[in-house]
């Protein structure tokens, strides 16, 4: 997985879940104990979660923790890669 496939696939998950919530960054900001700029960079592609945001928001986010499974799980049936 690249840098560039993480950050977006990151980014789509968030705006499917919190991108028509009115103050979704925010939102999902006080749920993860996160900035909300932050998780706005996060939902505009701009950069992308940490290893530990990551883990907050996979187990505020059941899509995105699915999201990420399915990635890594293509990534494995690909040995010659």
């Amino acid at each position: 997985m690249t840098a560039a496939v993480y950050r977006d696939t990151v980014r789509g998950v968030l705006v499917r879940q919190y991108g028509r919530v009115r103050n979704g960054a925010k939102v999902l900001a006080a749920r993860i104990d996160a900035s909300p700029r932050t998780v706005r960079n996060w939902m505009d592609g701009v950069s992308a979660p940490r290893g530990d945001e990551l883990m907050k928001l996979m187990m505020e986010c059941d899509e995105l923790r699915d999201e990420i499974f399915r990635v890594v799980q293509e990534g494995k049936q690909c040995p010659n890669d």
